[in-house]
């Protein structure tokens, strides 16, 4: 082949032409391709790292996890103790309950007497209580004209069956006694209070 019909063969004059800049490789310090790589390469690196912290967070609870069931098995026996123990106590607090729902009154003395107290009127005077399994016999005196005395009374034992510290207790509440006696201004009453009968 001769050197005439080389297509390769280079002018004397030959340059590169620098027109053509698609063609061109690029010219700046830190490529596109080059930034791409490390983006991918930061991502790629961040999720490994994300992976393997949350293996290892998985790992230690599993390793919590048998070691919490090797303790459960170890203390199984101990366990069963205090659960029958447990169900122990529990029927025998039921027996305690029933017991004390059989044993303890039905009406005390002292929130008796102060809700007397906080119901009495003015003029009332109450001279004795008298307790029985039956119920209560209140007795006292009220310093008032007789009739006006007779309407107070009759007030005073509504309002006892209406209180609802004292009414839901008990089965009646009746006047059972009017005494004038030798003084004319000071009358002697006598309330009875019937007990319910307990339930079984």
């Amino acid at each position: 082949m001769t050197r005439s019909s080389d297509p390769l063969k280079l002018s004397q004059h030959w340059h590169v032409d620098c027109r053509i800049e698609a063609e061109l490789p690029e010219d700046t310090i830190i490529g596109r391709r080059f930034i791409v790589h490390v983006v991918f390469t930061a991502v790629t690196l961040v999720a490994l790292l994300l992976v393997g912290y949350y293996g290892f967070i998985v790992y230690n609870f599993g390793h919590e996890i048998r070691d919490w069931e090797k303790r459960i098995s170890d203390n199984r026996a101990e366990v069963d103790d205090i659960l029958r123990m447990q169900r122990e106590y529990a029927a025998e607090s039921v027996k305690i309950d029933q017991a004390f729902a059989l044993a303890q009154p039905s009406l005390y003395v002292s929130g008796f007497i102060a809700n007397i107290g906080r119901t009495r009127p003015d003029r009332m005077a109450i001279d004795m209580i008298d307790w029985s399994e039956g119920g209560v016999i209140l007795r006292g005196s009220l310093r008032e004209r007789s009739d006006r005395a007779t309407e107070m009374l009759g007030v005073y034992v509504e309002t006892l069956r209406r209180d609802p510290d004292i009414g839901p207790r008990f089965k009646e509440i009746i006047l059972t006694d009017l005494d004038r006696g030798t003084t004319g201004n000071l009358l002697r009453f006598e309330i009875k209070f019937s007990m319910k009968a307990k339930s079984s």
